[in-house]
């Protein structure tokens, strides 16, 4: 097993799915939930994060193929969902919608108060933030790299630890916003809509990039 390969793989991953970077976005989309609610949406959206890298990794390029997706595309899709999420957190109408799904699920149960946040959190906290084409490509390209089965297994793995790291910031989301207040929540929820913004833009670049065959080099943009 080339353990370097796996470390690397490790530390790719970190960095492309940004589980601390991301957490402003999350507290700000969850402000407001009970807490037995907001445990349950840590623990569907981990599951869902593990699930859909482990697809992507062990099936490759060929999904994509399959539905007719090219990578590039994906880069400029998610990237114009991540634009008009992050123009909303900067305009502040993402705390408007979530106060507004907060009253109507003030009745149901956590588990049912989850679920029903989820379907709205799927898209764009599941993807394109953490499950986006950087790490589908992340994924995509590491898994190619494998010599053989159990570089593969050890791959998988550090998807599940990547997963279970992800859930426990998410976990312990609740008290940073305790440690933050509203107004810090406010603030990093704009902060984080303007490079939110600004990630979209780069990943529309990097796709255009791509599609007009270095027309516009996404390198010279760094």
């Amino acid at each position: 097993m080339d353990l370097a390969l796996i470390s690397h793989f490790a530390g790719a991953l970190f960095a492309i799915m940004n589980p601390l970077g991301n957490l402003p976005v999350y507290i700000n989309a969850v402000a407001g939930e009970r807490l037995g609610a907001q445990r349950y949406l840590a623990l569907f959206l981990s599951v869902f994060i593990a699930v859909a890298l482990l697809v992507f990794f062990w099936s490759g390029s060929g999904l994509l193929h399959f539905f007719g997706v090219s990578l590039p595309a994906f880069r400029i899709a998610g990237g114009i969902l991540l634009l008009l999420t992050g123009i909303g957190m900067v305009r502040g109408q993402d705390g408007k919608r979530v106060e507004q799904l907060a009253e109507k699920v003030t009745e149901e149960s956590d588990l049912e108060a989850a679920e029903h946040r989820f379907r709205n959190l799927l898209i764009p906290v599941g993807v394109p933030l953490f499950v986006g084409p950087g790490s589908i490509g992340t994924v995509i390209l590491f898994a190619g790299q494998a010599s053989n089965p159990t570089e593969r297994l050890g791959m998988s793995a550090v998807i599940l630890g990547m997963c279970l790291l992800t859930f426990i910031l998410l976990l312990a989301s609740e008290r940073i916003g305790k440690l933050l207040g509203p107004m810090g929540l406010e603030i990093a929820a704009r902060l984080m809509g303007l490079i939110l913004a600004a990630i979209g833009v780069q990943f529309m670049l990097a796709g255009l990039g791509d599609v007009t065959t270095g027309w516009i080099d996404p390198a010279a943009l760094d």
